[in-house]
């Protein structure tokens, strides 16, 4: 039987999923692949139709549908993004601030520069797609 207690459990249970996901993304496009501060890869960016098709040798015709499928779905997802984005800034802001309450000055020299940094990327990223769309 499906009761109000164990609806909002799933419910929070999918929150708890969906938070976890942003979060995680936010994270790996922040710092995963940083090491001594310095990307080891170009931060040129593909687009996720591109990456599809290289990494599951679409033919031609699936790659124009994965495009009409992004491109029909895209402002939903933007919308969604959106919803969530100030929240997330705000965790962000709040994790950054605990984390540079541990460290001597010069770590927090280097670690605001890292953040600056970034940000930067960041914004850059965010600007471009909104631009690409």
């Amino acid at each position: 039987m499906f009761n109000k207690s164990k609806a909002l459990a799933w419910s929070l249970l999918a929150a708890t999923f969906l938070l976890g996901a942003v979060v995680g993304g936010v994270a790996m496009e922040t710092w995963g692949d940083d090491y001594d501060g310095r990307r080891h890869r170009s931060r040129e960016r593909v687009s996720y139709a591109d990456r599809l098709e290289a990494e599951l040798a679409l033919t031609s015709v699936q790659r124009e549908s994965v495009q009409v499928i992004l491109e029909r779905r895209g402002e939903a997802m933007h919308e969604m993004w959106n919803a969530y984005r100030p929240r997330l800034d705000t965790l962000r802001d709040q994790i950054r601030g605990e984390i540079m309450s541990l460290l001597d000055e010069e770590q927090q020299e280097r670690f605001s520069e890292m953040i600056a940094h970034s940000d930067s990327v960041r914004e850059h990223g965010i600007r471009r797609s909104s631009r690409d769309q």
